[in-house]
């Protein structure tokens, strides 16, 4: 869904730089230096049930890593249903403020009064486009309706890995991507976003990319993990050509973190309606399942990973929620004074499980 417009978008985001501006966040969450760790991902859950089974498949294969599901949307009950018997896979909320299609609509969860509301059109559904909301949003409403998506995935009985912004829209100001990433840090949930190195961003400036220092600033205080780098699956005229696309893509890698996407759909009368580029998301569907591609994956050098083991390679490492640490303490000192033994005071373990690989068998 409008892919190129949203990767042109998400480098806004991406414009930290820090003193460990040389050193990838995979080595900071303790990966070998050099190694390219790679987060398979498809989002859109719950937007239709064309988008939702394939994503439960492949996460129950082991050939998608991570996940993000649309809580306004349709089909959110059930994918949120299968997540319920399926609590080991890693899902993630994708924060929906735009509904685009033409024909088939959505409406946020907050905010349905379409004379009062910013965050909907005149028919009462999300607004169309990027600029559309842009242009017409009160961060506070934003702000609440994010809240709201989360608390519902949270109701649903999924513990949200990450949160991703559907079509880039968090990212278009300043005062939206400051709410996006304090609503991260507040509920100790990590955003999305990226790490730029300085040659990044000045080739992004190059090509035209204006990045303000208040962005730049935002970027700068947010503390949980960022990406490396991020891309989305080719889009090609052939299947041939997109799985050759996308070997290109693996093999040029950079060592890092990186998120790749894609929008795996089982074709049907109704992806056809409802998604203009079905054909890329069925052959993306194709791809995901393609002996072929998993005997290359499984040659390349590559560690798979997800949010989940994100964070907690990231909370072993030191990072700590506020207040988290003087709260240990204070348990600590409580079990004491009670006699209550060590054993019994509840910490996080060391982690020290396999890296996660895509299954090949």
């Amino acid at each position: 869904m409008m892919r190129a417009l949203v990767a042109g978008i998400t480098i806004l985001v991406a414009v930290s730089q820090t003193a460990h501006s040389q050193e990838t966040w995979a080595e900071r969450l303790g990966y070998p230096a050099g190694k390219r760790v790679v987060i398979l991902y498809a989002d859109t859950m719950g937007a239709s049930y064309e988008f939702s089974r394939p994503g439960q498949e492949l996460l129950a294969k082991g050939r998608l890593n991570s996940v993000s599901v649309m809580s306004p949307c349709p089909w959110f009950e059930e994918f949120a249903n299968w997540s319920r018997e399926n609590p080991q896979h890693d899902i993630g909320v994708c924060l929906t403020l735009n509904s685009p299609g033409q024909l088939y609509r959505w409406r946020p969860l907050t905010g349905l009064n379409s004379k009062t509301s910013t965050l909907v059109d005149p028919k009462g559904y999300m607004w169309g486009t990027e600029l559309q909301l842009g242009l017409m949003a009160d961060p506070e409403e934003i702000r609440r309706e994010i809240e709201a998506q989360i608390a519902k995935v949270r109701a649903a009985g999924i513990q949200p890995t990450h949160l991703h912004p559907f079509m880039g829209v968090l990212f278009m100001r300043e005062d939206l991507l400051k709410i996006y990433l304090e609503t991260a840090e507040k509920n100790w949930i990590p955003a999305v976003v990226l790490e730029l190195t300085p040659e990044k961003i000045q080739h992004f400036r190059d090509n035209g990319v204006a990045l303000s220092d208040e962005m730049i600033a935002t970027v700068h205080k947010y503390r949980l993990p960022k990406l490396d780098d991020a891309h989305f699956v080719p889009e090609a005229d052939s299947y041939e050509k997109k799985r050759d696309q996308f070997y290109e893509l693996v093999k040029g890698l950079p060592p890092g973190l990186t998120q790749i996407t894609a929008g795996p759909a089982d074709k049907s009368l109704a992806l056809e309606a409802i998604a203009p580029h079905w054909q890329q998301r069925v052959w993306e569907n194709q791809l995901l399942n393609d002996k072929a591609v998993h005997d290359f994956l499984k040659k390349q050098d590559v560690i798979f990973t997800n949010w989940r083991e994100i964070m907690e390679r990231f909370e072993n490492a030191g990072g700590q929620r506020p207040g988290k640490r003087g709260a240990a303490k204070e348990k600590e000192d409580l079990g004491q004074n009670r006699g209550i033994t060590d054993d019994a005071v509840v910490r996080i373990p060391t982690f020290e499980e396999p890296q996660l690989s895509i299954d090949f068998d």
